[in-house]
């Protein structure tokens, strides 16, 4: 895992910007397209964007969440839409989820695909923004401007906007 500099929040402290790379050092962000090949579960496979990372201030998560995506770049409406890299196995078979464990492990393979159009992804990332600011908003009313609950709020914010930023760039 990398770390760098991310800006600074609102208060003047560091925002940081965790990044993680894959075996075959492909470093994988918020926000970037990517393509899952070779899963166990074969609903596994296709064409994702990162919403969530390590490292991200809204996620405590240590793995990548991702959200299907189609080759024109529309997100997926479906029920059904999201996986976890490194692969989640969420079923009740223990032998079959350790059987995919083994498989995904040896053979699923990520890959940073840059021809994908990501202007929804990006207009997905401009909303979750904007729908923070009547929430910022009520939570400074509610507990002050330099309340911690507001910080955090706004540091999101600020990183959502500047992931549609480098998505736009």
């Amino acid at each position: 895992m990398k770390k760098q500099g991310f800006g600074t929040t609102k208060d003047g402290k560091e925002a940081l910007l965790y990044t993680l790379s894959n075996k075959n050092g492909m470093e994988i962000k918020t926000g970037m397209v990517v393509e899952i090949k070779d899963a166990f579960f074969k609903n596994d496979n296709g064409l994702y964007f990162v919403e969530h990372s390590a490292g991200d201030p809204d996620w405590c998560g240590s793995d990548h969440s991702l959200r299907k995506i189609s080759k024109r770049g529309k997100i997926s409406q479906a029920k059904h839409n999201l996986c976890f890299w490194p692969i989640g196995i969420f079923i009740s078979d223990r032998f079959k989820a350790a059987e995919a464990r083994t498989w995904n492990k040896e053979h699923a393979t990520i890959e940073i695909r840059t021809e994908i159009d990501r202007s929804e992804v990006a207009a997905y990332f401009n909303q979750m923004a904007e729908d923070l600011t009547d929430q910022i908003q009520r939570e400074a009313w509610d507990y002050g401007e330099e309340s911690q609950t507001v910080k955090t709020s706004t540091a999101i914010q600020k990183h959502y906007r500047q992931v549609a930023s480098e998505i736009s760039a």
